[in-house]
């Protein structure tokens, strides 16, 4: 029997400490000595947004609370203003109840996720199909057993692998069908028998398992249309914003493992049940699924170690396309339903970058092409249907908002766009809200806008005033203090949705550069790796939230997106989850996926010997043209 997955608190919890009341959503938990807010926000299941996993570095978890609780720590002093303290802000993750408190935890709104993609359009060869047959009672004079009457009527000498739970239902599917069943196949191999005519009832889905968002998207088997879509915030990001947190929760805390299969999972049952529940089906009329995602988001949904991921020479458990019951991940759809997890390139080159280059059809490309997935970890894809390398440059969360002293994730009141209008900076929400920090997009546009107008120079630098002498009034009265504590104000408190002035550190535009340079020498030295120019590449691919929304011409700015006489950019979306749903719906999809994983040519940068010079090179803004 597979262990239960709900939430449980250990019994210890109520043996001493006492109660926090999380508000706005009303939400208590009880607290051992010594648990900081963070731990019971996880536990209470109310989201905080951090990308430090609890370290004190991020400054992200804020949140206002009253005594009794610990005294400030040096994190806290380093993170928060004056004016935040003096409100009773703390960060969660330094902060330890000492009795019953209240934390009010800022509203952060919806996130927002990216769903679509690229076009589908491919021949429908679903691994599931039904069929519906008239089985013949048995006779006096010929007794013969359902199965072998079942077996006749399909023309079949035998039924391989009958499943104990298929001859169980057998009897009783005949009984309540009259003699007429449908026969569910999986991969040609007989998996359930229904009682009557069910063949307009198959259905398939597809998961894109991203760091910060799960897409699940519903077929209907039959006709392959896209049924429902049903998408959330990925629950392991209370448990850290990127890949290298979670490899450290699952390998360093008890029960961390656990902790993260649980949360991904519920996630992809709620999924399922949401999307069933809006086409008005039955999750049991679920057959087939299939996951898509990084290497480490699909070990964690298996429950496999993924310590190996995070240390040289970065070799995971498994990286081979899988097959499996899915009672077997405890996933919620039809008893004898199967899930397929596609393959993985290499450690940092996952199922999700398969998927791309699946929905993307790069490897059957004449022309050179290459593709960016934006992430904490941006994965780059070189090559066309000679040869294909590919590698996984470190970005940082910075293009998530994370590291950056305003940033935040792309959910309402994030500025998502910069610009000057009549020599005036505007900026552009999600939700046309009142700014709360500066989501990723909206960084590369402001610092390519500050660069263009000689607000920050070269190597980065942000100027004072007399040394931007012909950037618009505007720009250099936003500048503020002296030396290394220059910055660039953003908003104003009184224009932004947090009370406290928004700004543009030193610190967040060495984040950007550091991570700008590290998908620059990648890209330069999968084109040295393949003997090419960057100028040869013809198209540019960004899939992804992030490659979905920058403006090309800030990244072309930055040096962050190659500048070539020919190159085209196009947008793909979620080209992970369209190739994620090609293989739910074709098993000659799901094949070619291998065959693509099997071909792709992994480059590890750490072992490049020219990656710390070019990374030097790219750490610089191209100058003004």
């Amino acid at each position: 029997m597979a262990p239960s997955l709900e939430p449980t608190e250990p019994r210890a919890l109520y043996l001493e400490g006492g109660e926090v009341r999380f508000q706005p959503s009303g939400r208590t938990v009880h607290f051992s000595k010594g648990e900081d807010m963070l731990t019971l926000a996880r536990r209470a299941h109310v989201r905080l947004y951090q990308t430090c996993n609890g370290a004190g570095t991020c400054g992200k978890c804020v949140v206002t609370v009253n005594d009794p609780v610990s005294p400030l720590t040096e994190e806290e002093r380093t993170a928060l203003t004056e004016e935040q303290r003096a409100d009773g802000a703390r960060l969660a993750c330094q902060v330890v109840p000492l009795g019953a408190v209240v934390v009010t935890v800022p509203e952060t709104g919806d996130l927002d996720i990216l769903a679509e993609g690229l076009h589908l359009n491919m021949a429908l060869r679903p691994r599931v199909t039904k069929e519906a047959v008239e089985v013949p009672p048995p006779s006096l004079h010929r007794p013969a057993a359902d199965l072998a009457r079942l077996q006749a009527r399909l023309g079949e000498r035998t039924i391989l692998a009958p499943h104990p739970a298929m001859l169980q239902s057998l009897p009783l599917a005949l009984e309540q069908g009259s003699g007429r069943v449908t026969v569910v196949r999986a991969g040609g191999v007989i998996v359930a028998v229904e009682p009557g005519d069910t063949r307009d009832s198959i259905y398939g889905m597809a998961f894109d398992i991203g760091t910060t968002t799960v897409v699940g998207y519903l077929r209907d088997l039959n006709t392959g249309e896209l049924v429902e879509v049903a998408a959330s915030v990925n629950p392991q990001t209370a448990f850290g914003a990127d890949v290298i947190a979670r490899i450290e929760h699952a390998s360093r805390t008890p029960q961390g493992l656990s902790e993260l299969r649980r949360a991904i999972i519920q996630c992809l049952n709620r999924l399922i049940a949401e999307a069933c529940g809006a086409a008005k089906i039955s999750p049991q009329a679920v057959y087939d699924l299939t996951l898509a995602g990084n290497t480490t988001m699909l070990h964690l949904a298996l429950g496999v170690p993924v310590d190996s991921i995070a240390r040289a020479p970065y070799a995971p458990a498994v990286l081979q396309a899988l097959e499996m019951p899915a009672t077997d991940l405890w996933l919620k759809a039809h008893p004898r339903a199967r899930v397929s997890l596609l393959p993985h390139v290499a450690a940092y080159v996952g199922a999700d970058i398969v998927a791309d280059l699946l929905s993307s059809n790069l490897m059957r490309r004449d022309r050179m092409t290459l593709l960016l997935d934006f992430g904490t970890n941006a994965e780059i894809v070189l090559g066309s249907r000679k040869r294909t390398v590919a590698c996984a440059a470190a970005a940082g969360p910075c293009f998530e908002g994370g590291n950056i002293s305003c940033g935040m994730r792309a959910a309402r009141g994030a500025i998502y766009g910069v610009r000057l209008e009549d020599d005036l900076l505007k900026w552009d929400t999600i939700g046309d809200a009142a700014p709360a920090g500066l989501c990723g997009t909206g960084l590369i546009d402001l610092v390519a806008l500050l660069c263009d107008h000689g607000v920050i120079d070269e190597a980065g630098k942000l100027l004072p005033p007399e040394r931007a002498p012909h950037a618009p009034a505007d720009l250099r009265d936003r500048v503020e203090g002296e030396g290394r504590q220059l910055r660039f104000r953003l908003a104003a408190a009184e224009e932004s949705a947090v009370g406290t002035a928004l700004y543009l550190t030193q610190r967040d535009i060495r984040e950007l550069q550091a991570a700008k340079a590290a998908i620059a020498a990648g890209v330069r030295l999968l084109c040295e790796r393949l003997g090419i120019d960057p100028n040869a590449i013809s198209e540019t691919l960004m899939a992804g939230a992030f490659g979905n929304s920058i403006r090309t011409e800030s990244g072309i700015r930055l040096g962050l997106l190659p500048r070539g006489p020919h190159t085209r950019y196009r947008s793909i979306g979620n080209a992970a989850g369209v190739g994620a749903q090609m293989a739910l719906l074709s098993g000659a999809a799901r094949r070619r996926a291998e065959r693509i994983a099997e071909r792709v040519e992994y480059v590890e940068l750490s072992s490049e010997k020219s990656f710390t010079d070019v990374f030097a090179e790219e750490m610089y803004f191209p100058p003004n043209r």
